[in-house]
């Protein structure tokens, strides 16, 4: 199954490095890094699974994971404004793949136009100025040059998708999953853009999170996990879920960034 295929990969991580630390602070200069913040939505941060008036169970809480809330709200307040910020959202119906096997955990999670599609408030840095919707007939991929000018502007780009891999997509016809074409053809122009370092964070660490990760190194940029403003879900998909599971990704903390941007404010007033 597509979750089997993702989870058993071997990754490793590291505390980041003298070398990776100035080559983060010489492309934060060159506005060429951009928060990636993966499903910090309603379906996965709050902690209960609603039964709804009809009878639908509705949500896939990821244990523990208010707990990293003060370090989301920590990098709203060092980056407001000040970062780009690219955002996955799941955006489901009934037929998604991915519903179907996790029909143990509810009915439905993140149902498309609902509550739990919508990023908590903690996350949310504004309007998203491009909008890549999950349907793929849907022609909205923003270009080269328009993902260029939301770099340059720090806007926030959002990408609605029903599968764990931001790249894949489940189709509810078929039952199968397949190549997100939208998704794929994203991350080209953005890495095309000039787009270098991902500051990655959100839920599930051994899931969305681990995917997002691969999807950046796939592209040529490079990762940096925010480690305490990611959660996992605690499955046994993974030997030790607990255990750092990212392929030899540099790993910082919102302490040692806002150290950063605090020191850097001081030496240009």
């Amino acid at each position: 199954m597509q979750v089997e295929k993702i989870t058993n990969q071997t990754f490793q991580s590291h505390p980041i490095n003298v070398q990776e630390m100035n080559t983060l602070k010489k492309t934060l200069k060159n506005n060429k890094v951009f928060l990636y913040d993966v499903d910090t939505t309603h379906g996965f941060m709050d902690q209960i699974i609603l039964k709804r008036n009809d009878g639908i169970t509705d949500g896939f809480p990821v244990i523990g994971a208010d707990k990293i809330i003060p370090a989301l709200l920590k990098i709203k307040e060092i980056f407001l404004n000040k970062l780009p910020k690219l955002e996955t959202v799941d955006a489901h119906r009934f037929s998604d793949p991915e519903i179907q096997f996790f029909k143990f955990v509810s009915d439905i999670h993140s149902e498309k136009g609902t509550l739990g599609a919508e990023k908590i408030p903690e996350t949310v840095f504004g309007n998203p100025k491009y909008l890549i919707e999950v349907e793929p007939e849907k022609a909205d991929v923003p270009t080269v040059f328009e993902i260029q000018n939301a770099i340059v502007n720090k806007e926030i780009i959002r990408i609605e998708k029903n599968e764990i891999d931001v790249l894949k997509y489940g189709n509810g016809d078929t039952g199968k999953i397949e190549e997100n074409k939208k998704g794929i053809q994203f991350f080209e122009n953005l890495k095309k853009a000039g787009a270098e370092i991902a500051l990655v964070y959100g839920v599930a660490e051994e899931y969305c999170v681990k995917a997002a990760v691969a999807a950046c190194k796939r592209f040529g940029i490079m990762p940096i996990v925010i480690e305490d403003a990611v959660k996992d879900a605690g499955t046994q998909v993974l030997k030790n879920p607990k255990d750092w599971v990212y392929n030899d990704v540099a790993t910082i903390t919102t302490e040692s960034l806002g150290g950063y941007v605090h020191t850097q404010n001081r030496v240009n007033k």
